[in-house]
């Protein structure tokens, strides 16, 4: 894919189904005939009112004009809001098609607007993100990544390193000339540790988004029938968890997301703990409980009886909830929350625990999968342990591998593939 004047695509950029208006936007090299047809000037950044005829019907459309180059791609745009009926939105596709524009694939806005360098690989891959997280966390914990502020981390990587290329290619073609002094292999190497602190401190700080990044889990343990999952239920208004008066009715964790201000928590409900068992299905189910508890962001211990001692590898990290509180109140000495499943009583208190930890932020950074590889790459190339005779010329190839690595991370790409890679996970219409 070329720059400047590629062919012209459309794609939907509101979510589909009904609403008050569509939009569909339009990017490359359009005939003069189009801007003609819809009585606008190609040159004039503004926007007009038009009815748009599709054949037995019509619609007043917006249409906004971008010229290029001072459009999001680079190229000539538009944008078109119908009414938010998506049979008008595949009748607007069809008169499109029919003046020789094509439906664009997926990121194939951002690809154009990357080649034609309107932003660099670094924002586009963080326009993405940004429409892909689900939380507000995972923003904040993107921010860094979006706003450029690992751009410059990098770059005064990258800096550095040209800094002691220099010196090793100093040393390599020229230590024998007037006014080119010696470099020592201490003095190189002690450059180069300050390089890779700034590299690790990087792949400690941020870590590759995923789906479910910064999503917090509160998992509910305790003995059987205390009640843990109807108040599993409870939490989410909702029959999910099967309840009997059967113990060891749950057998595996089951899971269930629960948006809390804007923000998400994952609820896990676990088979009941106790030592007298021979059911090898409910073991199993019990040690995945205790995986499950490992690595919990809040554990609520249940149990129904206020004289239960929690066991010593959830009390210190876990919240006490006392269930049944319909039959008999809790004990004034108990310091947990006090909830009936049944009632609903104190369910209230337990969810407003849960939004403090949904909304509490991590203080974890992130960054695209691809950027985090570059950055173990590079981290991997520095690291190699390098002596003899051949340090000099060694340690520079390495530097200019790992450059390499790192302005990859901007798009210094030399195969189309990769890009297509990249952009093939955006949304269509971006």
């Amino acid at each position: 894919m070329a720059g400047k004047g590629l062919d012209p695509i459309f794609a939907q950029g509101s979510p589909p189904g009904r609403s008050a208006i569509a939009v569909v936007r339009i990017s490359g090299r359009l005939p003069d005939s189009f801007y003609n047809e819809l009585n606008i000037k190609k040159n004039s950044r503004s926007f007009f009112l038009r009815k748009l005829d599709f054949g037995g019907f019509s619609d007043s459309c917006l249409v906004l004009n971008f010229p290029g180059p001072s459009s999001y791609t680079g190229e000539s745009m538009l944008e078109i809001h119908s009414h938010g009926n998506q049979l008008i939105v595949s009748e607007l596709f069809r008169w499109l098609e029919k003046r020789g524009l094509r439906e664009a694939e997926a990121g194939e806005f951002s690809k154009r607007a990357f080649l034609n360098s309107k932003i660099s690989l670094v924002e586009a891959e963080g326009v993405s993100l940004g429409i892909e997280a689900e939380t507000k966390d995972q923003l904040v914990a993107l921010d860094s990544f979006r706003s450029g502020s690992l751009s410059k981390k990098i770059e005064s990587v990258i800096s550095q390193l040209n800094l002691v290329l220099v010196d090793l290619e100093a040393q390599l073609d020229f230590s024998d000339e007037e006014g080119v002094a010696e470099k020592d292999v201490s003095s190189i190497q002690g450059s180069l540790d300050s390089v890779l602190g700034e590299l690790d401190a990087l792949l400690k700080n941020y870590r590759p988004y995923e789906k479910n990044s910064l999503k917090k889990r509160v998992v509910l343990v305790g003995r059987p029938n205390v009640g843990k999952s109807s108040i599993f239920n409870s939490l989410l208004d909702e029959e999910v968890a099967i309840v009997s008066k059967n113990a060891g009715t749950t057998r595996d964790v089951v899971r269930k997301v629960l948006p809390l201000s804007g923000f998400e928590v994952e609820i896990e409900d676990t088979a009941g703990l106790r030592s007298a068992t021979n059911d090898e299905v409910e073991k199993t189910g019990m040690g995945l409980t205790i995986k499950a508890a490992s690595s919990a962001d809040l554990l609520i211990y249940v149990k129904d009886d206020p004289k239960e001692i929690v066991p010593k590898e959830f009390k210190e990290r876990s919240l006490v909830v006392l269930n049944k509180c319909d039959l008999a109140p809790a004990p004034t000495s108990f310091s947990g929350i006090s909830v009936s499943a049944k009632t609903g009583k104190g369910i209230d208190l337990l969810l407003e625990k849960m939004r403090s930890l949904a909304t509490s932020s991590s203080g974890q950074r992130l960054v695209s999968e691809r950027t985090h590889k570059k950055l173990e790459n590079t981290m991997s190339i520095m690291s190699k342990e390098v002596g003899g005779n051949d340090f000099f010329e060694v340690t520079a190839q390495n530097i200019r591998d790992a450059n390499k690595e790192l302005n990859e991370i901007y798009g210094e790409l030399d195969n189309e593939k990769i890009l297509d890679q990249i952009f093939k996970n955006f949304c269509i219409g971006k």
